[in-house]
Order: C-alpha cells, then sequence, then structure tokens
C-alpha cells in the first residue's frame, strides 16, 4: 500500500506576495533615507568643519573700534580739518543718541524682523534661491543686518558660495556674542552711503548738515535707502531715484508699524531738501602742517581712524584773511611776470561734440542741487589726445555693477565726466573756450553761460614783454583760456569776466598772537592742491636785509652802540676773517650816504653799515642773538650773515619778531595745543611757556629802529593802518628772495615771495613791493575795529629830546625829536645853538662810538 500526503482543506487559497513586497521595499526606502540623511548630515558637518577652518572670531566685535575721522577744530570752536581714510570718514554715534524713527528707518528697509530672528531667515534664503532660478527675474537677496554686518566686518564682500557659507556660519555666533542693539548699532556705524561717508552721523552731516539725532522721519528714511546703492540712490548723485527709493523705506515703516501713516503721508509728498555744500575750510596749510605733525607722533593709522579730537590756534576769521591776502599778492606778481598764454587749444568740431554732453550734465547737477546755475571749467579738456579718466569713487562696498557701468562710457563722456562743474556767482574763476575775438573784445562759452572780457582788462598781458595792442594779440579762437567772473547777470546776458592765470610764483604767509604764540594764521602757497609743498614750515629762504634787525639788536646790547650812533656808509673792499675771501658790500641802491646814525642805515637799509656792526661785535654774538630770539635754522658764521645769508623759515623768523615785539620774551610758536582720544582722555595739550631771553630795553630799542623803516623807510605803505607798527623788508641777490616781516601791538606776521627753483623776480620785486602788500593786506582786515595800541616800554629805557643834527640833548634854543636809550647810554652834553658847531665835529666826536 502506497503512504500518501495529507490532503489539504479543500476551501485553503494560495498564500499572497503583495504584503511583502510592500514591506520589503519600505524597508529599502527608509534604510535609503537614512542613509541619505546621514550622508547630508556628515555632509553639513564635514561642509562646517571645513567652511569653519580660518574663521575669524566673532568676540573681537565685541571690543572692535570702528574706523573713525579725526576732527580738528579751530580756535572758535568750529571743525576745521578732518583726517581719515580713503574709504571714506566716520565718526561713530552711540546708539540710544538716535530717535526710534532713526533706527526704525534702517530696519523697515534691510531687515523688519531683525528683532525676531536669530540672525538668518531661512524663509527668505528659500523665497530668494526659487526666484534667482526663474529666468529673466531680478535677481535678489535674503541677508539680514547680522548677516550685512557679518560679510562687512568679518568677511569680504565678494559674490561666491563659498563666502556666503562662512556668512552662514558666522552670523548665529555674532547673535550669541551680541545684542540685538549691538548689532544694530555695527550696521548703521559701519555701513557707506556716498560721498565718501561712512556711517550715518557722517552721512547727515553731508546730505543734511545736521548731526544724526536731529534727523527728521523723512530724512532718516532717505539715508536708509541710501545704503543699498550709496553710489547710484544717494540725493546727491541722483534725487529721483533716492525720493523713489524713500517712499518705498516710509512705505514699509508704516506698514510694519514702525511709524503712524498719518506722519508717513506727509513725508511722501515732501521734497527731498539737501543741506547747501559749506564753503572750502581756510587754512588746507594748516590743516596739513597739523596733519603731519600728528602722524610724526601717533602713526598715520591713529590719525586717520582713531577718531582723535585735535584743538589748533587757527583763527578761521583770520585764515580766511590770509589765505586772501597771499593769494591777491601773488597773483599782482605774477601779473608783472606777464601773460604765459592758454592753457590748451581745443577744435571746434570736438567742442561742438563735447558741449551737449556737457550742457546735459550741467542740467542734471541744477536739478539734483537746486542751486541754480552751474558752468562749466574745461581746464580738462585743454589736451584731449589722451582723455583723462574721471576718478572712481570706489569704497570697500561699492557694488560691482556700478563699477561695470562705466566701462560702457563712450571716451567722450570720459572726458566729459572729468570736467569739474562750478556754481555761478561772482569771483568764480574757470577755464572756458574762446568762441569770439574782435579788437576791443572776446567771448568764451563755459557752458551754460557766455562770458564777455573787454579788452581794457586784459592790458596786463604783455606777450614777450611787449603789452598787448588789441584782443587778437592775446587770445584767438578755440584757445581755452582762465577768466574770472566779475559780475553774474541774469540770463541771457552776458558774463563780465576777465582773463584770468594761475601764478607761478610762490609765497607764504605767518601770522603770531604775541601774547600766547598761537599761531593764528598760515600760508605755505598760492593753491595746496596744485602743490602741497608747505613754504611756511618746510622751505628755508634767505631772509636778506629782514634778518638785520638781530644784527642791530645785538649791537645795541653791546652796550657799543645807540641808536643814534654813527657808522660810515662808504664803499670798503673787506677781508672776512672767517672766510677767507675779499669781498666789497653794495647798497642795493648802489648809493652810499657817509657817516649816518644806526637808526639811518636802518631806515635805508644800508648793507655797508649791517657788515661794519657785524665785524665790530662779531657773527658769533649776532648769531647768539638770533638764536634767543628764535631762530633756529644754521647760520653762516661769518661776515655775509649781516645781509641775511643764512636760510630761515617764515615761522621761524615770525617767531623771531615775535620775541622782539614782546621786548624779549621768547615762547615756542604754538599751533597745536591739545588732542584727545575718542574716550575723551587728553593725550596732550600745550600752553606757551615763556622766557626772557633778550633784554628787554633791547628788544624795545630795536623796534623803536625798526618804527623808523616804517615811517620814513622802506616800509612806509605800512603807515596806512594808521597805528604804531615795525618791520624789515628783505631782498636777496638778484631778488631771488622777498620778505616783510613786522608787527603791531597785536599781530606779529612775515611774509616771503620768491620761485620755488630760486629763479629772480624781477629787478623790480623788492621786499617792499612783493611781499609788503601781502602783509598789509592782512593786518588791515585783522585789525579792523580794535583800537591803536602803542608798544609797551619796558624799564630800562629812557627817552630823551635830541638835537638830530648833533645827538645832543635839544635845548631851548635847538628844535628837537625824541629819541630811545638804554638806561645810562643817552647823551648828556646840550647841543649849542645853531651855527656854534659844525657836523663834521660832531661825526668827529661821536664816530669812536661806532665804527
Amino acid at each position: 500500500m502506497t503512504p500518501t500526503s495529507p490532503a489539504s482543506p479543500p476551501d485553503a487559497a494560495p498564500r499572497s506576495t503583495r504584503g511583502g513586497w510592500l514591506w520589503r521595499w519600505t524597508k529599502r526606502l527608509l534604510l535609503v533615507a537614512a542613509v541619505g540623511v546621514a550622508l547630508i548630515v556628515l555632509g553639513a558637518v564635514g561642509v562646517y568643519v571645513h567652511f569653519s577652518q580660518g574663521l575669524p572670531s566673532v568676540e573681537a566685535l565685541r571690543t572692535y573700534q570702528l574706523p573713525q575721522v579725526t576732527k580738528v577744530r579751530c580756535a572758535d570752536g568750529s571743525v576745521c580739518a578732518e583726517y581719515f581714510m580713503p574709504q571714506g570718514r566716520r565718526t561713530v554715534v552711540r546708539m540710544e543718541h538716535l530717535p526710534a524713527h532713526v533706527r526704525n528707518a534702517f530696519l523697515a528697509a534691510e531687515d523688519a524682523d531683525f528683532y525676531k530672528h536669530e540672525g538668518l531667515d531661512f524663509f527668505g534664503i528659500v523665497r530668494a534661491g526659487v526666484k534667482n532660478l526663474i529666468p529673466g527675474s531680478r535677481k535678489s537677496g535674503a541677508s539680514t543686518l547680522t548677516q550685512q554686518v557679518v560679510k562687512n566686518m568679518l568677511l569680504t564682500p565678494e559674490r561666491s558660495l563659498n563666502r556666503k557659507i562662512r556668512e552662514w556660519i558666522l552670523t548665529p555666533r555674532v547673535e550669541q556674542a551680541l545684542t540685538k542693539d549691538e548689532i544694530l548699532s555695527l550696521y548703521i556705524n559701519q555701513v557707506y552711503y556716498g560721498q565718501g561717508r561712512n556711517g550715518i552721523e557722517e552721512a547727515a552731516l553731508y546730505y543734511f548738515g545736521k548731526h544724526a539725532a536731529d534727523l527728521t522721519l523723512g530724512e532718516a528714511a532717505v539715508l536708509a535707502g541710501t545704503v543699498q546703492s550709496p553710489n547710484r540712490i544717494n540725493p546727491e548723485k541722483n534725487i529721483v531715484k533716492a525720493k523713489q527709493r524713500q517712499r518705498y523705506v516710509l512705505g514699509q515703516m508704516a506698514g510694519q508699524g514702525f511709524a503712524p501713516r498719518a506722519e508717513v503721508d506727509k513725508e511722501l509728498e515732501k521734497p527731498i531738501v539737501l543741506a547747501p555744500r559749506p564753503p572750502a575750510e581756510p587754512g588746507a596749510y594748516y590743516a596739513e602742517e597739523i596733519r603731519r605733525t600728528l602722524v610724526a607722533r601717533y602713526g598715520e593709522q591713529a590719525v586717520l581712524t582713531g577718531g582723535l579730537r585735535v584743538d589748533i590756534a587757527m583763527v578761521p576769521k583770520l585764515q580766511a584773511l590770509a589765505d586772501d591776502a597771499v593769494r591777491k599778492g601773488l597773483e599782482a606778481v605774477d601779473r608783472r611776470q606777464g601773460y604765459r598764454g592758454p592753457v590748451g587749444t581745443l577744435a571746434a568740431e570736438r567742442f561742438e561734440r563735447l558741449k551737449p554732453l556737457l550742457t546735459r550734465q550741467i542740467e542734471e547737477a541744477g536739478r539734483r542741487q537746486k542751486e541754480g546755475s552751474s558752468v562749466a571749467d574745461l581746464t580738462s579738456l585743454a589736451s584731449t589726445e589722451a582723455p583723462p579718466q574721471p576718478e572712481e569713487e570706489a569704497p570697500l562696498e561699492t557694488p560691482a555693477a556700478e563699477v561695470e557701468e562705466d566701462a560702457t562710457l563712450s571716451p567722450d563722456e570720459k572726458l566729459v565726466h572729468a570736467v569739474q562743474l562750478a556754481p555761478l556767482k561772482d569771483g568764480l574763476r574757470v577755464a572756458g573756450y574762446v568762441t569770439q575775438v574782435e579788437d576791443k573784445k572776446a567771448r568764451v562759452d563755459l557752458v551754460g553761460r557766455v562770458a564777455e572780457i573787454p579788452f581794457a582788462s586784459v592790458t596786463w598781458a604783455k606777450v614777450n614783454g611787449k603789452a598787448p595792442g588789441k584782443m587778437s594779440d592775446v587770445m584767438k579762437v578755440g584757445d581755452i583760456v582762465r577768466v574770472r567772473i566779475l559780475r553774474v547777470l541774469p540770463a541771457p546776458a552776458l558774463l563780465e569776466a576777465t582773463l584770468d592765470q594761475v601764478p607761478l610764483v610762490q609765497g607764504g604767509l605767518v601770522v603770531i598772537d604775541p601774547k600766547d604764540r598761537h599761531v593764528v594764521a598760515l600760508v605755505g602757497g598760492y593753491d595746496f592742491e596744485r602743490s602741497p609743498f608747505n613754504r611756511a614750515t618746510q622751505a628755508r629762504r634767505q631772509p636778506g636785509s629782514s634778518f638785520k634787525p638781530f644784527i642791530y639788536g645785538a649791537a645795541l646790547g653791546s652796550g657799543r652802540y645807540t641808536p643814534i650812533s654813527t657808522v660810515n656808509d662808504a664803499p670798503e673792499a673787506i677781508r672776512d676773517p672767517y672766510t677767507g675771501q675779499t669781498w666789497k658790500p653794495q647798497n642795493y641802491e648802489r648809493a652810499f650816504d657817509g657817516p649816518i646814525t644806526l637808526r639811518t642805515a636802518l631806515t635805508r637799509s644800508k648793507n655797508t653799515v649791517s657788515v661794519r656792526l657785524i665785524e665790530a661785535i662779531t657773527p658769533a654774538a649776532a648769531i647768539e642773538f638770533a638764536r634767543r630770539a628764535g631762530i633756529q635754522s644754521p647760520l653762516p658764521e661769518n661776515l655775509t650773515l649781516a645781509l641775511g645769508t643764512g636760510e630761515v623759515s617764515i615761522l621761524e623768523e615770525a617767531n623771531a619778531y615775535a620775541t622782539l615785539q614782546a621786548n624779549g620774551r621768547y615762547a615756542e610758536p604754538l599751533m597745536l595745543l591739545k588732542v584727545t582720544d575718542t574716550s575723551g582722555r587728553v593725550v596732550e595739550e600745550h600752553q606757551p611757556a615763556f622766557e626772557e631771553k633778550l633784554p628787554p630795553a633791547v628788544a624795545y630799542l630795536t623796534t623803536s629802529l625798526m618804527r623808523s623803516v616804517v615811517e620814513e623807510g622802506t616800509a612806509r605803505a605800512v603807515t596806512e593802518l594808521n597805528r604804531p607798527a615795525a618791520g624789515k623788508t628783505g631782498t636777496t641777490n638778484q631778488n631771488r628772495d622777498t620778505w616783510f616781516s613786522g608787527y603791531t601791538a597785536d599781530w606779529v606776521a612775515s611774509a616771503w615771495v620768491g620761485f620755488d627753483d630760486h629763479s629772480p623776480l624781477g629787478s623790480s620785486e623788492t621786499g617792499g613791493r612783493a611781499p609788503l602788500p601781502i602783509w598789509l593786506e592782512f593786518m588791515r582786515g585783522a585789525h579792523q575795529g580794535l583800537p591803536s595800541r602803542d608798544f609797551d616800554m619796558p624799564p630800562g629805557v629812557v627817552q630823551t629830546r635830541i638835537d638830530p643834527a648833533t645827538g645832543l640833548l635839544a635845548g631851548n634854543s635847538v628844535p628837537g625829536r625824541m629819541e630811545s636809550f638804554l638806561e645810562g647810554t643817552q647823551p648828556t652834553a646840550e647841543a649849542p645853538p645853531p651855527g656854534h658847531v659844525s657836523e663834521s665835529d660832531f661825526f668827529l666826536q661821536e664816530g669812536s662810538r661806532g665804527l
């Protein structure tokens, strides 16, 4: 019997495989997902670890000091200079000093949820990523304020995935290290606002002429909107775009609840009103001298980024007078030198092609500034073979797109962009294009207006030493010439103008307040922008006869001479024992007067007398006297010193004269008074430290001699001041250096005129003709409203009425004049009545008192 398998139940169905299959695939997918997640996590960790390498520490932001502008305050408390990095100027303002609407404007413009997120806006990142993938869509980002702080202060502004990842890593760290207010403060104070201004304080001062704490709602919205694209949206560059952006920010402020809708609506239609551009700060040479001094003491980095507060002795009103006096004086000398011709020429067809571009640029400037009409200074068009490239404003935060736009400019557009525009006003100096020349007049196109120059105003323009006979002797059509606007008349009338020229001759002026030795004004040249070399402090030039007061002072101090001692003014060959050379001193006018008094000799600036004096007292004695007065430069120890052959700076001569004015009291000249750091700590402070270096009576007698120079000698023009004054002119060999130094009871000043290359000025240019008008022009303005005061006479001086003919005491029968003497040196004998003694007998009696 064969065995059989058990029979299956008749109702059993076949086993289903669907559930097993689904389960197997689910497990597989879960495994893959787990692996994927693990890989993503591992990848993210790897990316995080990789990009975390070498990242800057965010802890540094806690104590980070933003670079700040160093501000210089003048004697009147005004800010008269600023030193900063080329990237822009910045003054940090504390967050608690800013009103809420200023802070909220930036939140509305850049990051409305700033106080809600933890540094990264993940929804915004995804939204921006999707939007950037859509073809033709406008690219956008999703950077929070914290991310922007990270980018600008810890990383670089490059556009790359690597930089973005590092930014994402650092942002949460910054949020943990700093409070929200600290982050917002860094952002507002760090970001760029265009026109070379970093930080809201400097932006507010520049655009609106007020501190950030005083900004209105509308003004705050303008600045908050500017930071998106500071070179294109700033209100000075494009006020239309600035207004559009402001409206967007205001709308965001209302929508986010940062400002009441009623206040926003009021601001929406208001025009943006910019502050007028302040006038140029006076004293560019003074400011640069202070900068060089600070850099020498603290280093360039501290000066340009340290936010120092510096007090200086400059008085802006007096400095402006000094700047103007030097400018006028040098222009007068330059005109006497003759006309050097046009600054260049330009073909008519080239000018006609450029003119429409220039016109549009002027019209746009007028719309932006709302300050009236402007004209073009065509100096940069004088040579068009290689068009000058406009200087790009490229701060650290300049968007790349803006730089690319400039690359699309045509050569003509680039040339036009290099042309400077100037607001039209009386006294404006620009270069224009000559379009018409007639015998008695010419017309110059300034692009925007036309100026007419009458021939009568250009008769000074000698060419090759010859005076012009008609206008065509001076200019021709196609010339680019400099003009000065004399009178602005309403359009379409022609502007009244005259031919202008930038001097080649240079000069300087230093003014000191003798009571505290403050240098109240200092000018080192005609134009700082053209030549920053400071001739007042950096140059050493021969003082010529302006050094003679120190020779005469030493002679008086020796006790061997009085103001009426006689010295023979006569030609004589002298062997200089100090050099071994024989020479024959000559007077400037080549005339000799025989025996004359010291007073007369200095009044007439007699070289022979100065040489005889220094020969008698020795050069060493003269040098010692000059040193005690304040001359510090090396001086030649030989007889030529009597003619001022040593080289001195204008500043040290002015201060040495101040010692004479102050009756022998010496102190260092003070320009830098105080330096304070950002915390308010005084780093250095200076007060005058007076010392009696010269006998007061001797210094007073020297002043007395120089008063005769002003009243009767080579500086008689000074009598126009109608007050006691003393001074001395100086003219060196071949008229290479010309000086006038002098003082009143209120101010001491020294002026110099010459060429930088030591070329002769010309035989007619002397100390009384070139620098003295500069000195006088300044003094005329500086003394307005001041009472006339005489010099203080110290103890040890006696004044006696003498007979000028004999030098003896004037009796009742002899007319006399007052003369000053050191006590004990005055004459004791009385002059006989007229006719009882001859002048030659007097000189025989008195000649031994002065060789």
